[in-house]
């Protein structure tokens, strides 16, 4: 067992978003002694808390590794280890880089390393809005020093996402500040980063919003005049419909920043015409909102059930499936946030379905079908199921990829019917990555590294879950989609229990994973999540769930009430209703089957044991993305009747 950090407060600091250095915990410099050492240090930076193998920082240090390479390297760690603990006593193992197997592992809190704290602050402020995403990402930007890793030939593609990261951070939150009124700021630290990056559009872009809100008209022009040659001779770019919108926008209209400006506009454009296309066009702004941050998902969403009222009243049977399947959004949660809601855009699905023309498009008719199977997810029944296979069907022969995708997404949300199913998911994931990239489908290119994400969480399979999550969050910045972080936020804090990470360390990623909950805008993900978080902890740590009596549970009460209430287990448990067919079925059946083990009730254990039992060799409950309360095969060998 690896020594472990005991006082996070004590253990030093280290950077490499600049030259790379180690500090104590009193703030006073630790000397490094040598490039080398460093470098070592800074290898171990880049591994993000996973294992080195010696022969990969060898690799790494040397293109050609001299005979003593070996050695020499552990000559640097030892070094390392006395500038990072210069208290230890003599022959008692580091805390802080710890020997596991053929390699070194740096063990230090995220926030005390410069370039995870960063990379977990930008993922926070994507989850946050006005004010606190400003602060966010204030204090993100602030930890920078000067270039990322230096010089190092191997650290490139590192220091390259951290680059883009940072770059998009001063984007987002000169963004940020002229949603909130602050154009003057945001103008001169984007003159700042504009210097260095002449290539990035959106800095322009928004360096002309600033200081036309700032009622700097003629210098907004100017700023964008100098974008069109600046991007031009440094990109060979040509500009873009959105400058070119913006410089009309600015030379005939009054200022106001904002996307609903835009929502509006349209709208109001549309007014003029017919009810097909201002219902359509209308259809295609809401599902681009909703794939926006949490504000446009609700927005979104409560448009969308007044937009049903509207196609109602028309009675066209077609144009009312054409409008209500672009309202379609992917899902990667198969909990619903607002079962009524959902459950009247499924009803419009089904009677569309009924009353379309025989002779009505194939694609059309998939379309619906696949939108009944995405807002029944989570029902007990088949209906749901039928239909997403159905779909499934007509976009194969279609050969039809962004049908094909929605159909993939509703076969996926209907998967949950029965346990066990994350071999069958991680393919249906690998197809709608295969399919997304090959047709340019961003949205559901980063839903399928998601539930490939979630498949892979299930399987135990930790680096490629590592690899999706990433993928992800790169892909989210690029399309700056802010909701990914939410389901990265939580999987990493998810990663700490796989990987058996200090309890220190446990608890600050799961703290910074319900941070995203309030104003995520998914309701159906964040019910009762926080006390079940803290009770699968809780378990985990052997610690009695009683003490969380009072806490509310929300849909997850009665399979945690046994546990909470000992002196009615029995009772509790045999009124428990068996899991409905969602995300959190297989954590809900395992709590059922800890209490059921906890107070020997047979029958209870019974019905666990078959319900779970096509999960072992699976980790319960870790295809959330977000708790697992161990491998599945313990908990059934103790339920087997």
């Amino acid at each position: 067992m690896s020594a472990q950090l005991t006082d996070p407060d004590a253990a030093p600091s280290a950077g490499v978003l600049g030259p790379v250095r180690a500090v104590a915990a009193d703030g006073t410099p630790l000397p490094l002694h040598g490039p080398r050492h460093a470098e070592v240090l800074a290898r171990l930076i880049a591994a993000a808390g996973r294992v080195v193998p010696v022969p990969a920082v060898v690799g790494d240090l040397w293109e050609e590794p001299p005979a003593g390479a070996v050695a020499a390297v552990r000559t640097f760690v030892a070094a390392l280890r006395r500038a990072l603990e210069p208290a230890r006593a003599p022959r008692t193992p580091s805390r802080v880089i710890v020997t596991e197997g053929a390699g070194y592992r740096l063990m230090l809190p995220r926030d005390h390393v410069d370039a995870w704290y960063f990379d977990d602050l930008v993922r926070a402020a994507a989850n946050q809005a006005g004010p606190a995403r400003i602060a966010t990402l204030e204090t993100a930007l602030a930890l920078w020093r000067g270039d990322a890793y230096g010089d190092y030939r191997w650290a490139r593609g590192e220091a390259a996402k951290l680059a883009e990261l940072r770059s998009a951070a001063v984007e987002t939150l000169a963004e940020a500040r002229i949603r909130q009124g602050r154009p003057e700021q945001a103008v001169a630290e984007l003159e700042t980063h504009l210097h260095a990056h002449p290539a990035r559009e959106r800095a322009w872009l928004l360096q002309a919003r600033g200081l036309w809100q700032a009622g700097r008209r003629e210098d907004a022009l100017a700023a964008l005049r100098r974008a069109r040659t600046r991007l031009g001779a440094e990109a060979g770019l040509d500009p873009s419909a959105e400058l070119i919108a913006l410089e009309r926008e600015i030379l005939t209209g009054e200022p106001e920043f904002g996307e609903h400006r835009l929502w509006r506009e349209t709208v109001a454009a549309y007014g003029a015409t017919g009810p097909r296309s201002r219902l359509t066009s209308s259809a295609d702004l809401l599902r681009g909102l909703a794939l926006t941050d949490a504000t446009g998902l609700m927005t979104a969403q409560d448009r969308r059930a007044g937009a049903i009222d509207d196609l109602s009243a028309i009675d066209d049977p077609e144009l009312t499936a054409t409008a209500l399947t672009r309202m379609e959004v992917p899902g990667v949660w198969s909990v619903l946030d607002d079962p009524a809601r959902s459950a009247r855009v499924a009803e419009a699905a089904r009677t569309t379905l009924e009353r379309l023309d025989a002779e009505a498009a194939p694609a059309l008719r998939a379309r619906l079908l696949a939108l009944f199977a995405i807002e029944t997810r989570g029902r007990r029944g088949t209906s749901g199921a039928e239909a997403a296979r159905a779909a499934e069907g007509i976009a194969r022969d279609l050969g039809d990829p962004s049908v094909l995708v929605l159909a993939l997404d509703a076969r996926f949300l209907q998967s949950f019917h029965t346990p066990g199913r994350w071999p069958m998911r991680a393919r249906l994931a690998r197809e709608l990555i295969t399919v997304s990239s090959r047709a340019d489908l961003s949205t559901y290119l980063i839903l399928g590294h998601l539930v490939a994400m979630q498949a892979a969480a299930a399987l135990g399979e930790v680096a490629a879950a590592d690899e999706h999550a990433a993928t992800a969050d790169r892909l989210a910045v690029r399309y700056e989609r802010d909701l990914v972080g939410v389901f990265t936020t939580w999987y990493r804090a998810l990663r700490t229990v796989l990987t058996d990470r200090p309890e220190p360390e446990v608890a600050d990623a799961y703290e910074r994973a319900l941070a995203t909950l309030p104003g995520c805008g998914m309701p159906g993900v964040a019910a009762g999540l926080a006390p079940l978080t803290r009770l699968c902890l809780a378990l985990r740590a052997g610690r009695d769930p009683a003490e969380f009596a009072a806490d509310d549970f929300g849909p997850n009460t009665p399979y945690v009430a046994a546990l909470l209430q000992p002196g009615r287990a029995h009772e509790l448990l045999r009124a428990a209703p068996a899991p409905p067919p969602d995300h959190l079925a297989e954590l809900r059946w395992a709590l059922l089957g800890i209490a059921a083990d906890r107070f020997a009730d047979r029958e209870t254990a019974r019905q666990v044991h078959r319900a779970l039992t096509p999960v072992r060799g699976e980790l319960l409950g870790a295809g959330t993305g977000m708790l697992s309360l161990g491998p599945a095969g313990a908990l059934l060998d103790r339920s087997a009747p």
